[in-house]
């Protein structure tokens, strides 16, 4: 059954851990964390990725009352997906991990630019392109930041 669906990327300025304090740093951008979020019949869902636990949806509202207050949020429109297609899109086990992100924003997006690793501005560029918008896939939440602030 398709159903139209509310589609919004927040964006997170977080330093948690020791590693999110350098890499907001190292890339000059208070820009930490992403996610997507879907409202339909008034539920809110926020896709969640780290690097402690897989990806998954959960209730935007807990998420943001308990754990973080979104930054900026981009409300990109309606979009129609079944969730049976949802569900198989995040069948997969998709969790990140750090030194990958490090790797890749120091040295592998210079010398290996399509090997991504597995970020939370990644699954939810993804997410994305998978419910109709147009967005190129990247790893970073900064340049996915400042792809949708540039296409308003």
């Amino acid at each position: 059954m398709s159903l139209s669906v509310e589609v919004s990327v927040c964006f997170y300025s977080r330093d948690l851990f020791e590693s999110e304090r350098f890499m907001r740093w190292a890339i000059k951008s208070d820009i930490s964390h992403c996610g997507i979020m879907l409202n339909c019949k008034g539920l809110s869902t926020i896709l969640v990725a780290d690097t402690r636990f897989s990806a998954k949806f959960v209730d935007a509202n807990t998420f943001h009352t308990k754990i973080m207050e979104p930054k900026y949020v981009f409300n990109l429109g309606k979009t129609d997906v079944t969730m049976s297609s949802l569900l198989d899109f995040m069948g997969r086990n998709y969790k990140g991990e750090i030194r990958s992100v490090f790797f890749w924003w120091f040295l592998g997006r210079h010398l290996f630019p399509s090997l991504l690793p597995r970020t939370c501005a990644l699954i939810t560029s993804q997410m994305m392109r998978f419910c109709g918008f147009d967005v190129k896939e990247t790893p970073a939440p900064h340049i996915l930041f400042k792809e949708l602030n540039d296409a308003i």
